[in-house]
């Protein structure tokens, strides 16, 4: 099975925020990897977000999100810390149906659950998950991996 999609979260999962549709757009950037809203919240990616994301994009992997969140607000972070355009396709929506999200992904994109990865920070979205795509596989950041620095080199990505 050939790797062919990897859906990532975003809140605990690409950045440390829990909660990004609570922060207070506009967002400015801070450096690569952070960003602040106009309350003084900060936003930091996974130490090995971008990595992840351009080592993928090398092997000509797909990229998507499934995130439960204000589209508006989580896109605008996205944008300003410069991944928007890493990602084929982005769903965020404001519903906690991960398994829904994936599938509309996986149908949108023409990929077969095999040959896709999900990671997510709450263990209850990855059984939700699981659930429904068995034969896919499905990683839970601070569970299954610590972080994203070992998911790349669980899916191989290091040598991208």
């Amino acid at each position: 099975m050939p790797l062919k999609l990897i859906i990532l979260d975003l809140d605990g999962t690409l950045w440390s925020h829990k909660d990004i549709s609570s922060t207070r757009p506009p967002f400015i950037r801070i450096d690569d990897e952070t960003l602040v809203d106009s309350a003084n919240n900060f936003v930091r990616l996974d130490p090995c977000a971008r990595r992840l994301l351009e080592s993928a994009k090398k092997k000509g992997i797909l990229l998507a999100i499934a995130s439960w969140n204000n589209p508006d607000i989580a896109l605008q972070a996205l944008r300003v810390l410069g991944l928007d355009n890493f990602f084929d396709l982005p769903v965020v929506e404001p519903h906690p149906g991960k398994d829904r999200m994936v599938e509309k992904i996986l149908a949108r994109l023409g990929v077969a659950e095999e040959d896709a990865v999900f990671v997510d920070d709450t263990e209850y979205m990855v059984e939700l998950v699981r659930a429904r795509f068995p034969r896919m596989s499905v990683y839970r950041v601070g569970g299954d991996i610590r972080d994203l620095c070992e998911l790349i080199d669980r899916l191989g990505l290091s040598d991208a």
